[in-house]
């Protein structure tokens, strides 16, 4: 464990000082990157989005769907059980083990940043899968006979309940996915008539996505894509009102896109 640790902290050391000029300078450029570090309470805003959208920033939407996401509070109370189960067993040091890396991995993204996401906890999932499966076992074959007569049909039908439930929320966030995907093609295809090709730089709505899909940048400043001579846009949802810099741009309806509904703002 001690290995790992200092093989995984010199690594990151390195590159560090190696692409980022030093240790603090890295932490400064990641604490940009997500909006700053700091004490940020995003347990109810990673609650809100385990069911979807696949990324909440900022995380505004209601609870979508509370019956599917009960394991999700019911996890902590599992692992729990999952220790107790496990020390009777003689596997309390895996079952820790998993269980304190897990809680390493999500401590950053429950209580360290203003926003979530689905995957940011995955690895954290996998972890503490392992307690669970320890409590499983344990509710399953660690009782008595009595008890397991209630107890194995009871974990068998959650089981069953927890797979169906999670294939909904993966079959829809798959067709959202896929819809929004279709979209940046269109949009693209709407940017290329006005103009916009590569070297290029797009900023607004969904544009990183939509900048790979073109050819284009999208970190830039738009001053300096502009005074380079390279082909902007801008693009805005509708209703919204562009930046201050682009107010004064030929505006145009992107037809294609049709979730998203844009407007590309062009000088």
């Amino acid at each position: 464990m001690l290995g790992g640790v200092l093989a995984g902290s010199c690594e990151w050391v390195i590159e560090a000082y190696a692409r980022f000029g030093g240790l603090a300078a890295r932490l400064h450029e990641a604490g940009a990157e997500q909006g700053g570090f700091g004490l940020h309470l995003a347990v109810w805003d990673q609650l809100r989005a385990v069911n979807g959208p696949t990324l909440c920033r900022p995380c505004t939407i209601g609870w979508r769907y509370p019956a599917l996401s009960l394991w999700w509070l019911a996890l902590p109370v599992l692992v729990t059980v999952g220790i107790a189960g496990a020390r009777r067993t003689g596997n309390l040091r895996s079952s820790i083990l998993a269980a304190a890396c897990g809680l390493g991995v999500a401590v950053q993204y429950l209580f360290l940043i203003g926003y979530a996401a689905p995957r940011f906890l995955l690895p954290a999932y996998a972890l503490l899968a392992i307690p669970v499966a320890d409590a499983l076992a344990w509710l399953v074959s660690g009782t008595g006979r009595n008890l397991r007569k209630i107890t194995i049909p009871a974990v068998a039908a959650v089981l069953l309940v927890q797979l169906v439930a999670q294939h909904v929320v993966l079959d829809h966030e798959v067709r959202g996915t896929v819809a929004f995907h279709d979209d940046y093609r269109r949009v693209v295809t709407d940017l290329r008539r006005l103009g916009v090709r590569p070297p290029c730089l797009i900023k607004g709505e969904q544009d990183i996505p939509i900048a790979f899909y073109a050819g284009c940048a999208s970190a830039p400043t738009m001053a300096r894509a502009l005074a380079a001579g390279q082909h902007v846009a801008v693009l805005v949802s509708s209703g919204q009102s562009p930046p201050g810099y682009a107010r004064h741009w030929d505006r145009y309806p992107l037809p294609g896109s049709g979730v998203l509904d844009a407007i590309a703002y062009v000088p």
